[in-house]
C-alpha cells in the first residue's frame, strides 16, 4: 500500500469522525435515578446494613465523579466514613432465590441526598459530571462457538440484561443499531472491529450521535472476553477485558465510555 494511499485513508477516518462528532452534545438526554442504586446485603443487622450503605456510596460517586480512581480522593474517603449521614431513604426486602439463594440476603434499596453530596464533591474541588450525558451507540458482536452475530436483544435476553445493568451502573445511555435491511447490507460482523473504522463510522453517522463504541464479546466456557473500541471528539480509545462473567463484562465496556466521556463532559469547581 502506497504512503499516498494510507494517508488518504487516515484523511477520510478524520473527515468520517468530524462529521459524526461535530455536535458536542446533540443527543443529550437526562440520566435519572443516578443517586439511587440497588445492591444485595448479606442480611438487615446494622452491620450489614452500614456495609451496603457504605458500597452503594461509593457506587454512586463513581458514576458522578471523574477521576481515574475515586478511591484516591480525600473528600470521597472522608463521605464514606459517613456514609450514613448522606442516606435520603432506605429500605430492605425480600430477594429472589435466583438472585441470592442466602435465605438471609436482602435487596437494599438506597437513595443519597444529592444536595449534600454534591456540595461536599464541590466544596473539595472534585470534578463532577452532571445528569446531562450524550447516548452512546453501541455496535457489539457476539461470538459464541466460534459463531459471530450482531447482538440481538429479542433472541439474547440475558445479555440484554447484562447490558441494561452496565448502562444502568455508570449512567452511560445507550442505544442499538437497527440492524435493518440497509445496515446489513453496508457493513458486516468483521467490520465492527476493522482497523479501517470508515464504514463502521460512515453507517453510524445516520444516529447523529457524538460517541460510537465497538466491541465483540467472546464466550469462553463460564466467562466472556471482551474487546472494545470507542469513537469519540476526533480519537479513538481501545482496551480489552478479562475472561470473567457477563455483568462484569458489559461494566467492563461502559466504564472504558465513561472515562472518556466523563472526562470531556465533567465540570471541575
Amino acid at each position: 500500500m502506497s504512503e499516498a494511499f494510507k494517508k488518504a485513508g487516515r484523511a477520510a477516518v478524520a473527515m468520517v469522525l468530524a462529521s459524526l462528532l461535530a455536535a458536542p452534545c446533540a443527543d443529550a438526554v437526562e440520566v435519572k435515578g443516578l443517586y439511587e442504586i440497588e445492591l444485595v446485603a448479606r442480611g438487615q443487622s446494622a452491620e450489614d446494613r452500614t456495609q451496603v450503605i457504605k458500597q452503594g456510596l461509593y457506587a454512586v460517586l463513581s458514576r458522578v465523579l471523574v477521576s481515574e480512581d475515586i478511591s484516591n480522593i480525600p473528600a470521597v474517603q472522608q463521605a464514606l466514613t459517613g456514609a450514613q449521614n448522606y442516606v435520603k431513604q432506605f429500605q430492605f426486602s425480600l430477594i429472589s432465590a435466583d438472585e441470592s439463594p442466602d435465605t438471609e440476603a436482602r435487596l437494599a434499596r438506597i437513595e443519597f441526598d444529592e444536595d449534600q453530596v454534591m456540595q461536599v464533591m464541590r466544596d473539595s474541588h472534585v470534578g463532577i459530571w452532571s445528569e446531562i450525558r450524550p447516548e452512546t451507540l453501541v455496535w457489539l458482536v457476539v461470538d459464541q462457538g466460534g459463531n459471530r452475530q450482531f447482538y440481538n436483544a429479542d433472541t439474547m435476553p440475558e445479555l440484554e440484561s447484562a447490558l441494561a445493568f452496565a448502562a444502568k451502573v455508570k449512567g452511560i445511555p445507550m442505544i442499538f443499531p437497527m440492524l435493518d435491511l440497509e445496515e446489513q447490507q453496508r457493513i458486516t460482523v468483521s467490520q465492527v472491529l476493522s482497523a479501517d473504522s470508515r464504514g463502521l463510522l460512515a453507517v453510524s453517522a445516520r444516529y447523529e450521535v457524538t460517541s460510537v463504541m465497538a466491541g465483540r464479546i467472546v464466550e469462553k466456557g463460564e466467562c466472556w472476553q471482551g474487546e472494545w473500541a470507542f469513537y469519540f471528539d476526533g480519537k479513538i480509545k481501545q482496551w480489552n477485558s478479562p475472561c470473567q462473567p457477563l455483568k462484569a463484562t458489559a461494566v467492563a465496556a461502559a466504564q472504558g465510555a465513561y472515562d472518556v466521556l466523563s472526562n470531556y463532559y465533567g465540570v471541575k469547581p
